[in-house]
């Protein structure tokens, strides 16, 4: 389909309308027949009705490959203008241009269909930028070269325009090609009594199918009434045939432009908010055409022209995508048929009313007079009609429905914000990142991003069952709490099934102000399936609550406590809660349960982290000692603790009592150290030398070298930190 489009585009350059305008003008057509070729590639809709049942049970690609070979050999008429002139030159141009319009649009109606069976409603829009991105980048190019070509004197009349339509004929051919190429098992289906008039009654009928419809046909008028800007360049400012079609490349530029929106936006947005923005913008560049003169600098129509045509292709881009939302899958070419058939008799009249406007060129040059001063042009009823329509175009769009889209605030939340487009590209971002760590810390960024678009993609994430950015989307929700996704996080954190459930109830302790987290981790430590869930729970409470409500359950529960990321939850939650440190008092219960040295080890070092006594750190003497060289680990220690008069005398001794495993005679030495030393000015401290002082009671032989690191070393900062 990409390669039909790059084909499709260098074909239409040279065989559509820019050409065939320089062609008429060159022939001295009137406004009325600009008007017409304005209209023509939308009137040769007329002919659609009859295209179900003349192709009905044929291959649609087939269908669609024939009448693009068809309406290239029909363009091999244009050679006939060699031997015409006047009037019957225009009559023959006219007459080619129409038909090939009639199979372009035969084409046109069978290729919505093929783009609605290759793209998904998760991708519709962005496969819809894609090809029109195609299309144009080829028809730049060919444009810009067909400029270059029409600058050239020898060129630059009939014999340039012809040559290059042949040559479009022969690239059209390739388009044919290509389109061949497209696999396909969708025939063209025909039911008997299934209408025009029937699908536009039952379409009419439903408010979903009619405003969608009514948008169509709009955006299809004010698109016809736009294409006489090109012979107004011509006809108004009097520029070269080259120069039109300069034009023309900076219309192709506005278009790629327009798709380059429609891909970031339309899928994530919706259609509908930003068909109103659209329309809104396109409805003040028309005012500034109609009010625009002649005489300014030719430069202001190329940049109304791009601005202008941006809008009117991005809401023609939005308004398919809201077709295809509603089109039947069983009477796809019916239903095209019958839109295109109604978009045919519309254009028709707007480009024959169109026409006759710019035929009054002389009211509209006196149509704005302001002290003596004259604005607008002879166009300016042109302008002033595309107006009217892009008016009621705007009174449509702002009452469409649209399942799933941004509300008009949502949506210009996103679109006028830097936050905004952040949240835009970084998703886009998102979706082509495959490097674990730049996923990280994009999902990192999109957390701290408040824009509504980016809570809606972290709400996607929360609801996917599996998902590789599933557990940075929650981590970021407990570092940058946002209180629109907490009752999705609530659910994450309620599912004993969910895989990041820890990660969820560990992010709602983040939620300090909101009663619905309190009330759900309450219940979680209450009633949670899994004890891994009950003392998260217990951490994140306390990081809420702050107070000793909850502390005798937290207790109870440390009891039954059986792994040690357990354990260190609900030391953190006690340290939160218990202000006094009462739970220091049970130092040693590890000790009495029997647990492993890995698990002793954690457990002292975490309380370490708490009373931050600083350097030397508990959890570096446990680096060092278990490196295996236990006789030298604790000599860094000994020298740098010193400055406690106990362990200064006694340095080689202490050092002996771990070479020979005393563990009595430490002891005793720790035990005298504590009983020396005032503390009481600190709960936290006194608490904590209460249940070093238990290991006076309790069997020696239920020690090892863990314990005795902690003891010497919880030992040391008491007395370090004792009043003299």
């Amino acid at each position: 389909m990409y390669r039909q489009e790059l084909y499709n585009g260098i074909a239409y350059s040279l065989l559509g309308d820019t050409i065939v305008y320089l062609l008429a003008i060159y022939f001295g057509a009137s406004n009325i027949a600009l008007g017409y070729i304005a209209s023509a590639s939308y009137i040769a809709g007329i002919v659609l009705p009859f295209v179900p049942q003349i192709f009905k049970g044929r291959n649609q690609i087939k269908v669609q490959s024939l009448v693009w070979i068809l309406r290239g050999l029909v363009s091999f008429g244009y050679l006939g203008l060699f031997f015409l002139s006047g009037d019957w030159a225009v009559i023959l141009l006219l007459s080619v241009y129409t038909l090939f319009n009639v199979f372009r649009m035969i084409g046109i109606a069978l290729n919505d269909s093929t783009l609605k069976n290759i793209s998904s409603i998760a991708n519709r829009g962005k496969v819809v930028a894609n090809v029109n991105t195609a299309y144009q980048s080829s028809s730049l190019v060919v444009r810009c070269i067909s400029a270059l070509v029409l600058s050239i004197q020898r060129f630059s009349g009939l014999v340039g325009l012809v040559s290059m339509q042949i040559l479009g004929v022969l690239v059209n051919f390739m388009a044919s090609y290509e389109m061949a190429r497209i696999p396909s098992r969708s025939t063209v289906d025909y039911k008997k009594g299934r209408g025009v008039f029937v699908l536009l009654k039952e379409a009419m009928k439903q408010a979903a199918f009619s405003r969608r419809l009514y948008l169509r046909w709009l955006s299809t008028a004010v698109a016809v009434v736009f294409a006489l800007t090109t012979p107004f360049l011509r006809v108004e400012l009097g520029l070269s045939n080259s120069l039109v079609v300069v034009y023309s490349v900076v219309l192709g530029l506005s278009v790629m432009a327009a798709s380059f929106v429609s891909k970031q936006f339309s899928d994530r947005l919706g259609s509908r908010p930003l068909v109103l923005f659209s329309s809104i913008f396109s409805l003040f560049f028309f005012m500034a055409w109609a009010l625009i003169t002649p005489e300014a600098n030719p430069v202001w129509f190329f940049v109304l022209g791009f601005f202008t045509n941006f809008f009117i292709a991005l809401i023609g881009m939005l308004v398919y995508r809201l077709i295809t939302q509603v089109m039947p899958d069983d009477e796809t070419v019916a239903f095209n048929s019958m839109v295109n058939f109604f978009v045919a008799i519309i254009a028709f009249f707007v480009g024959l009313i169109s026409g006759l406007l710019g035929d009054l060129g002389h009211i509209s040059r006196d149509l704005f007079v302001v002290n003596g001063i004259a604005a607008g042009n002879g166009y300016t009823l042109v302008f002033l009609f595309a107006i009217g329509l892009t008016a009621v175009e705007i009174l449509v769009a702002s009452r469409l429905q649209e399942y799933g889209a941004y509300s008009s605030q949502q949506a210009a939340q996103v679109i006028f914000s830097m936050h905004g487009l952040r949240a835009v590209s970084m998703i886009e971002k998102l979706e082509r990142t495959r490097d674990p760590a730049k996923r990280k810390f994009l999902m990192l960024s999109l957390g701290g991003n408040l824009n509504n678009l980016a809570t809606s993609e972290l709400r996607l994430i929360l609801r996917s069952p599996f998902s590789p950015d599933k557990r940075d989307a929650v981590r970021a929700l407990g570092d940058r709490p946002r209180k629109a996704l907490l009752d999705d996080l609530i659910m994450v954190a309620q599912d004993d099934d969910s895989y990041v459930q820890l990660d969820a109830i560990a992010s709602l302790g983040a939620y300090r102000k909101e009663e619905k987290a309190k009330n759900a981790l309450v219940n979680l430590m209450l009633h949670g399936r899994w004890s891994s869930v009950r003392s998260m729970a217990s951490k994140s409470l306390a990081h809420i609550t702050e107070g000793t409500e909850y502390l005798p359950l937290v207790n109870e529960l440390s009891h039954s406590a059986k792994h040690i990321d357990e354990i260190i939850d609900y030391l953190i939650a006690k340290r939160f809660m218990d202000k006094e440190g009462t739970f220091y008092q049970e130092f040693f219960i590890s000790v009495e349960q029997g647990r492993s040295a890995t698990f002793r080890q954690t457990r002292y070092a975490v309380i370490a982290t708490f009373l931050k006594f600083g350097s030397p750190r508990l959890s570096l003497l446990y680096e060092q000692m278990n490196l295996g060289s236990p006789k030298d680990f604790l000599s860094p220690f000994l020298s740098e603790a010193r400055d406690l008069h106990q362990i200064d005398q006694a340095y080689k001794t202490v050092l002996s009592y771990f070479e020979k495993k005393d563990w009595e005679s430490l002891r005793s030495f720790c035990m005298d150290i504590l009983e020396s030393s005032d503390v009481s000015f600190d709960p936290c401290f006194e608490n904590l030398k209460q249940g070093l002082l238990k290991a006076k009671e309790m069997d020696i032989e239920a020690f090892d070298e863990q314990d005795a690191v902690a003891m010497l070393y919880f030992s040391y900062s008491l007395g370090k930190n004792a009043q003299n």
